[in-house]
């Protein structure tokens, strides 16, 4: 690929420009087109970083999050075909497996060793 054909942003005007005609600007980290160099631009207020002075303080721990004013139940699910295993919302309905896209989903809690050995318990599996 031609170098020359490649187009760059100019960061002071925001046009598009071929590389032959980008200049380095002031700060010499980004480019900026001819017409913004003759003018003798700089960088846009935009695209400045501007430095935010932070007072130190002592350390109060680690913040909490908000807690959520709706939370939602989460239900765990299964695909029997993949043995992937995910959660959503109560509200959301599933129909595939999000992984391998059968529909073979199943709530979590309908497999597993503690359902085995609660169903055991039954009368109907006694010899």
């Amino acid at each position: 690929m031609n170098e020359d054909n490649l187009l760059i942003i100019c960061r002071s005007c925001g046009r598009k420009s071929l590389m032959h005609n980008m200049r380095p600007a002031d700060d010499g980290e980004h480019m900026i087109c001819i017409d913004c160099a003759k003018k003798g631009a700089s960088l846009s207020s935009e695209t400045t970083i501007q430095k935010k002075v932070i007072e130190n303080q002592p350390f109060s721990g680690p913040r909490k999050k908000e807690e959520k004013t709706k939370s939602e139940k989460m239900i765990k699910f299964i695909c029997t075909n993949c043995k992937y295993k995910f959660s959503r919302k109560e509200s959301q309905h599933v129909e595939k497996c999000p992984y391998c896209g059968k529909n073979t989903i199943v709530h979590d809690d309908q497999l597993g060793a503690d359902k085995l050995i609660k169903d055991s318990l039954n009368k109907k599996y006694d010899w």
